[in-house]
């Protein structure tokens, strides 16, 4: 019984751990916690991409939670030594295959169509977002998610990676109530 909880536990460790994002980082200036109207520059680098049956890195999609507005794009990720193209900021791309991407980068391999590139980085991109005007503390997640051409259609060798979304900043929007005196009610 030991033996078997043992295989089990180690399988869902396994399962886990991401297939091939390697050394994911984040900065975020500045510090939370945030009130309507801040202005946040976030970066963001992948150390190491490692694709899976020779899927390579096609996409970098950032996830905002409601209180954010206004996303910027500053820094576009770097191609080193990768295939023939460039990194496209897109708010929202349909592949052809479907799948539904944005916002975030895109690469787009002028070398074959369809492809991501085939660096394994590192890659470091940066962004702005603006707490939204609001009364409600919502909701100032912030997380990004990397998929290979296996995920967008434009691949087809066995696996793609799925990795988990890295999440960058979990919170709410503060608000600072008005004060009032007390009222007299003659």
């Amino acid at each position: 019984m030991k033996r078997l909880l043992f295989i089990l536990c180690l399988l869902f460790s396994l399962n886990a751990n991401s297939q091939c994002v390697f050394n994911q980082s984040s900065n975020i200036v500045p510090a939370g916690p945030y009130q309507p109207g801040d202005v946040v520059t976030v970066t963001y680098t992948l150390g190491t991409f490692t694709g899976i049956n020779v899927n390579w890195i096609h996409a970098f999609q950032i996830n905002l939670g409601i209180g954010w507005t206004n996303l910027t794009p500053i820094t576009t990720p770097g191609n080193p030594f990768g295939s023939i193209g460039n990194w496209l900021w897109d708010l929202q791309n349909t592949y052809p295959g479907g799948f539904n991407f944005g916002p975030g980068w895109r690469f787009v391999n002028t070398g074959t169509a369809g492809w991501g590139t085939s660096s394994s980085g590192p890659f470091t991109m940066s962004f702005q977002v603006t707490v939204a005007p609001t009364c409600t503390p919502d909701n100032l997640n912030i997380s990004m998610e990397v998929f290979d051409d296996c995920t967008t259609g434009g691949w087809a060798n066995g696996n793609c990676c799925i990795d988990p979304v890295y999440n960058i900043y979990n919170g709410l929007v503060q608000i600072n109530l008005p004060t009032t005196a007390p009222i007299n009610h003659y």
